[in-house]
């Protein structure tokens, strides 16, 4: 077990902490509350927030496709129809994608369950799928379900619901696989990237296993998983040395009775939730006790929430932000809406961090991958528009406008979000002491206090403008905070 902190160290800052890498941040007030719950409190609270979902139902586009019925229409129409109902349908699916891209972030942004969209998120990058190749909004919501559903279960279980997940299906060839031709794809992953990590098995055992996950199939009608007998590998498999007439469920359990299964997935929830490169004494350790749990999430969580390592100097913003972090935490920081969709969908693509699209299935690298020369240049020009109050230049609004129509959604509002108001971050108590205004906005943006010397460039602007702290010169100062190295970090 961890070595847990000695809640006598419960502060302001731990609660930031705890609220960044839990969650997605939040204003100081939020901090406060989370302090005031006291250490086990606040770790409690995250673990055990209320369900949301009756506040983020399915968005109402996005439904199951009836290709049995909509192969008869199209086979039905004249040529020249075809073409324009294919092209009709793309475009429909690219706003359907947009929509849902924009009610995960904004789930994210509002949810009283903080920690459940946090392991979502992750959990989509170690599952990864992609829309590009899967190309239907319905089935990446529905698998995005199937993460949250599972997020604080148990890992087992929630292995073999991405099994059968018809997205995951897709995306690995899995619904191509028959007992005749096995399709090694979503085995070799299951093994490389989900579970074990290079080197904990063998050519045999992913050839094996493959012919486990053979008859998994897709209903057609509702999009739904179906079990097709005739089509599975019912004879006799040899997998990690036993031999049986193994299923997928079966192939999934042999594999969680490995160590190296709970040591891979900690290894990655570490470095997801305090910090990169664990050492091997620290892997093993929670290997061992995440081995220990049988593999339940939630008591893991606890535990790594409670540790002293969590909240040590290594971890404590050491962590450079996501381009999902950096652009929720912000709307929370600021205490301001989300942009609009596509300002959203552009913003993370140029960043490097595209929901429902990940790369590759190995999913983001993430870490230090995070920055590069164009992407920082790129988040300091998108505090600039978060500071905006959400006015966009003509120019830049007609092209939203007219993507919008291209994807199928004229409705979206440009202008959406609420902006940000400086009178609530800066209140006039606050400008009439500079100290005092750059030390709250300090805490705000960064949640910790900085040195001296990095504070200096801030207080320096705020004599150069002779204390002027109008709104004009509090949104600059909050940009130029922004613009730094320091901010990216959480």
């Amino acid at each position: 077990m961890l070595t847990p902190l000695d809640p006598r160290q419960w502060d302001l800052n731990k609660a930031a902490h705890l609220l960044n890498r839990a969650g997605f941040g939040g204003t100081p007030g939020q901090i406060q509350a989370l302090y005031a719950m006291g250490f086990d409190g606040a770790v409690s609270s995250l673990l055990n927030a209320p369900d949301d979902s009756q506040q983020f139902p399915r968005p109402a586009d996005i439904a199951p496709i009836d290709y049995l019925a909509m192969r008869d229409q199209i086979a039905a129409l004249p040529e020249d129809e075809k073409k324009k109902t294919f092209q009709q349908m793309q475009k429909a699916q690219r706003g359907d994608m947009l929509e849902l891209v924009d009610w995960w972030l904004n789930r994210m942004a509002q949810t009283p369950n903080p920690l459940r969209e946090k392991l979502t998120l992750f959990w989509h990058g170690n599952f990864a799928t992609s829309v590009q190749k899967v190309k239907q909004a319905y089935l990446m919501w529905q698998q995005n379900e199937t993460l949250r559903q599972y997020a604080l279960g148990n890992f087992g279980d929630l292995a073999k619901a991405i099994s059968r997940d018809p997205a995951m299906m897709i995306y690995l060839d899995t619904r191509e696989s028959k007992k005749e031709h096995p399709n090694e794809n979503f085995a070799r992953e299951l093994m490389e990237l989900f579970t074990l990590g290079i080197g904990n098995y063998s050519e045999d055992d992913i050839q094996n296993s493959a012919r486990a996950f053979t008859g998994y199939k897709i209903n057609p009608k509702d999009d739904t998983f179906r079990y097709a007998p005739f089509q599975h590998d019912d004879g006799v498999k040899t997998f990690f040395g036993q031999s049986g007439k193994f299923g997928g469920d079966d192939i999934i359990n042999l594999i969680l009775q490995k160590p190296a299964c709970a040591q891979f997935i900690m290894r990655k929830m570490w470095a997801f939730f305090a910090y990169e490169n664990p050492g091997p004494a620290l892997v093993a350790q929670l290997g061992g006790s995440f081995y220990g749990h049988q593999y339940e999430i939630k008591p893991m969580l606890a535990e790594i929430f409670h540790s002293a390592e969590f909240y040590s100097q290594r971890a404590v913003r050491m962590q450079i932000k996501s381009p999902v972090q950096w652009l929720v935490q912000t709307s929370k920081i600021l205490d301001a809406g989300l942009p609009p969709p596509l300002v959203a969908v552009n913003a993370l693509r140029q960043m490097g961090q595209m929901p429902f699209a990940p790369p590759n299935v190995k999913g983001w690298d993430g870490g230090r991958a995070w920055i590069t020369t164009s992407t920082l240049l790129f988040r300091y020009n998108l505090s600039n528009y978060a500071l905006s109050n959400g006015t966009l230049n003509v120019q830049v609004m007609n092209r939203i406008i007219a993507a919008n129509k291209a994807a199928g959604r004229p409705g979206f509002d440009v202008e959406n979000r609420k902006p940000v108001d400086l009178v609530k971050i800066a209140p006039p108590d606050l400008r009439a002491d500079p100290q005092k205004l750059v030390a709250s906005l300090t805490f705000r943006l960064y949640q910790n206090p900085l040195s001296p010397k990095e504070t200096k460039p801030f207080l320096d602007f705020l004599k150069e403008k002779n204390n002027d702290t109008s709104d004009q010169t509090v949104r600059e100062l909050l940009h130029l905070m922004m613009s730094t190295p320091e901010y990216q970090l959480t």
